[in-house]
């Protein structure tokens, strides 16, 4: 039996829904919430996403992967890939509307929401966290490939600090959401980066 065919943009449905889940954490979201954002029925919903959980799952999934694979080929194709990387930690500081730093960020917010509700769903949002670290080190490893990082550079470690600095930065722009207030932070965090 051939699929339905849907009526709908796919990504802008998943764009939709990834802003609700931001902006009201997963708990929050009601269904009603996504379908009104998405201009979906429940039917359409549940035929192309299943139910709530799976919908997030799916979102979780579309909202990293664009990022990861950018990431990934701007470090690529870098002959300065320590500076990719200064790159990304700077536009978190710098949104077009500082009220998007109220948000925090998407995968941390998930981590710390679903710790005692749903340890499915906070795993692969931990699980996306270590992609990003694992980015984070290929990165460095290149850098240090290239003799942009001292040799003995432990590029795990620093990976994790890295994270370590992202996440704190997405919590802290929450109080903090202009660039005159985040970039001095972001830098003295950053001083251990060549």
């Amino acid at each position: 039996m051939a699929g339905r065919y849907r009526s709908f943009d796919e990504e802008a449905v998943l764009k939709q829904a990834t802003d609700v889940f931001w902006t009201k954490g997963y708990e929050s979201a009601t269904t009603e919430d996504l379908l009104a954002a998405m201009d979906l029925n429940k039917g359409s919903l549940y035929n192309a996403f299943g139910n709530k959980k799976q919908l997030f799952k799916t979102v979780v999934n579309y909202y990293t992967a664009a990022i990861f694979k950018n990431l990934r080929t701007d470090i690529d194709m870098s002959d300065q890939p320590v500076e990719v990387i200064r790159s990304l930690f700077r536009k978190a500081c710098d949104p077009k509307d500082p009220s998007a730093h109220l948000k925090g960020c998407f995968l941390g917010n998930a981590v710390a929401e679903l710790a005692n509700i749903d340890g499915e769903l906070e795993q692969q949002a931990i699980d996306k966290l270590v992609t990003l670290k694992n980015i984070f080190k290929e990165g460095l490893d290149k850098a240090r490939s290239m003799g942009q990082l001292p040799a003995d550079t432990d590029t795990e470690l620093t990976a994790r600090y890295l994270l370590n600095i992202w996440n704190g930065i997405n919590v802290t722009r929450r109080m903090y959401p202009y660039r005159k207030d985040l970039e001095p932070l972001l830098k003295m965090s950053l001083n251990m980066l060549p």
